[in-house]
């Protein structure tokens, strides 16, 4: 699972630029590019994901791996570049 296609979409979306907004009974975290990213039972919960949810985790590996660095069990991003 992928965040974003190229290392610049990678850059303009980092985790200090999602939002969190209340849908309905519940609050969805959402990528500065307007995708909803994950929903929550509680506004607490949703911040919380901002910096150490499951996305950011993600995020953050996958930041790893557009810099060529390893990150287990991903094959390298220039062997899927070419």
């Amino acid at each position: 699972m992928a965040l974003h296609l190229t290392p610049e979409e990678h850059d303009a979306d980092p985790p200090s630029s999602w939002t969190v907004e209340k849908h309905g009974r519940r609050w969805a975290l959402k990528s500065s590019r307007g995708g909803t990213l994950d929903t929550f039972a509680t506004k607490r919960e949703a911040e919380a994901a901002k910096l150490t949810g499951f996305h950011a985790r993600l995020w953050e590996k996958e930041g790893r791996w557009f810099r060529g660095e390893p990150v287990d069990g991903w094959r390298s991003y220039a062997e899927l570049a070419r």
